[in-house]
């Protein structure tokens, strides 16, 4: 009889599991075009660093040869190497305006043209964008045979150059490793077993899978307790859920405005809410967006079962709460959940 009674339940946990995956597909399926786009952008930076690394490298081969005719030093040779390690990579200056990087560009140039450097012109803009400038290039100018500094400084931007965009393609696949893996953690298939989770993982997860809808005109901020312990929870759910209030919030904005996301602890329950400032849900309509397929949304835009499924993971699957609070500027959602174990 036992068995009798707990086959119905578990017939309903299949159920429920398939909804949900079927939510996620659905889900992965709106935010398809975005992610190809957000992985496509460091697909081709990385693509045209290679492309560009190769002509540095033979670039750098070439001056070597040209350096070694005059039989530097090994200190000598030291000096140089450390003058480009000590260099910050690209981007270094890229804060300076305009008008102050033209004129420290011209000044770096005019200081190497004056020591002979046929392409000074050409060589300050790396150096300087590695924040190379007069101060640091001046011991190699005393170190060094006078004849010699030209090539020096020749091959000097050549590394630099190269140890730039080998950092170009590092940021690249990094980036999409971070992409590859959000969209892992969100899809998260097969049946899910209760683990320790920190939900800022999760949570900074989906704000990299919506990353190319919140970067055209949404500021996040994010006010996160880090000293919170890890909760007892099943991921790939409460990814989920992280995922549909986000991007609800998202779209009730607009695509423009201020979201906030925030973790705190209440008691015994560990606190997620999600705030946006865009017009609010009705009144009349709070009730109704907990049933499932009710949706305000344009037909096709989504299935109405967002929060029906958030409230079941969270309330049955976690035993938690899961609560909202609207008016016009400010729509807030908010979850608790026990620091006990998930089901």
């Amino acid at each position: 009889m036992a068995g009798d009674a707990k086959e119905p339940q578990e017939r309903l946990r299949c159920l429920e599991g398939a909804l949900l995956r079927q939510e996620k597909l659905a889900a992965l399926g709106r935010h398809a075009a975005g992610l190809a786009h957000e992985m496509n952008n460091p697909a081709s930076a990385g693509r045209r660093a290679t492309e560009q690394l190769t002509q540095a490298m033979d670039a750098q081969e070439d001056l070597s040869l040209e350096l070694d005719r005059w039989k530097l030093t090994p200190e000598q040779r030291q000096l140089m190497l450390r003058t480009c390690r000590q260099s910050q990579g690209r981007g270094a200056t890229q804060d300076l305006d305009p008008l102050t990087r033209g004129d420290a560009e011209d000044a770096l140039a005019t200081w190497m043209d004056a020591r002979g450097v046929a392409n000074a012109w050409d060589l300050a803009p790396t150096l300087l964008d590695a924040a190379i400038g007069q101060e640091k290039l001046e011991p190699l100018a005393q170190t060094l045979p006078g004849e010699a500094l030209p090539d020096a400084l020749a091959w000097l931007e050549s590394l630099v150059r190269t140890r730039a965009l080998l950092t170009e393609v590092r940021q690249s696949t990094t980036r999409l490793s971070e992409l590859a893996g959000a969209v892992k953690s969100f899809t998260h298939a097969g049946k899910e077993h209760p683990e320790p989770v920190d939900v800022h993982e999760g949570l900074e997860n989906t704000l990299l899978l919506l990353n190319y809808k919140l970067k055209h005109g949404v500021a996040v901020k994010r006010e996160y307790d880090r000293s919170l312990p890890r909760i007892q929870a099943l991921p790939g759910m409460l990814n989920h859920v992280w995922t549909n209030l986000i991007d609800n919030a998202i779209d009730a904005m607009g695509g423009k405005g201020h979201l906030v996301v925030r973790t705190a602890r209440e008691g015994d329950s560990l606190l997620v809410e999600v705030v946006d400032d865009g017009p609010g849900v009705p009144a009349e309509l709070l009730e109704r967006i907990w049933e499932p397929f009710f949706t305000t949304k344009p037909m096709g835009h989504g299935t109405g079962l967002g929060l029906d499924i958030i409230r079941r993971v969270v309330v049955e699957r976690h035993h938690g709460d899961v609560r909202v609070e609207s008016r016009p500027g400010h729509t807030s959602f908010q979850v608790r959940l026990p620091f006990g174990a998930a089901t």
